[in-house]
């Protein structure tokens, strides 16, 4: 049997969720609430509160990178996640590592497994945050990390997932179930 809240409120029970790692100029934030939107065209979505420093920056309507890194990055996500870059440069402060991308102004980040370059495609105002789409321009993969089918190898990483909370876990790679279509 289930219990059933009398109030919703903020609530964690969504999670895990993979971390990305938005970018726009020299600023980075971690999210949590992010979504592959369509294939074709290939569009990216993430939804930003307007108190966020980069909510300000992604209006600018030029567009935003989306990276993803291993789990050995937990303390740089609750650390860029707890402070604003209204106040500091983060990529400076926690020394975080980056190039800047070909078609978009924002960090593709050198320890990500995966990075995304976007333009701006629409801005959508969702309750108290909104939705910004890119339309993926690039998209920058390390080096033997994808197998013959253009999937991740799980063997090879172990994505970042936020469980709430500045909660963080992973993956089992020995855990992945392939099911084939008849």
């Amino acid at each position: 049997m289930m219990n059933k809240l009398k109030t919703v409120g903020k609530f964690y029970y969504y999670y895990p969720q993979a971390v990305a790692f938005i970018g726009y100029a020299n600023n980075i934030m971690p999210a949590a609430w992010h979504t592959p939107i369509s294939a074709q065209p290939p569009l990216y979505g993430v939804l930003i509160s307007p108190k966020r420093h980069t909510h300000t920056l992604l209006h600018q309507k030029k567009g935003f990178t989306v990276n993803f890194l291993d789990q050995g990055f937990a303390r740089m996500s609750a650390d860029t996640g707890s402070t604003s870059g209204r106040d500091i440069d983060k990529l400076d402060t926690f020394k975080i590592g980056y190039e800047l991308g070909e078609r978009i102004l924002g960090p593709i980040l050198n320890h990500a497994y995966v990075s995304y370059e976007c333009e701006s495609y629409a801005v959508h105002e969702l309750g108290d945050h909104c939705l910004f789409v890119g339309k993926i321009v690039l998209i920058h993969v390390q080096k033997d990390l994808c197998k013959e089918n253009d999937c991740v190898d799980p063997r090879k990483i172990k994505p970042l997932l936020y469980f709430g909370k500045d909660r963080y876990i992973t993956i089992d790679p020995n855990t992945l179930t392939i099911e084939s279509r008849q």
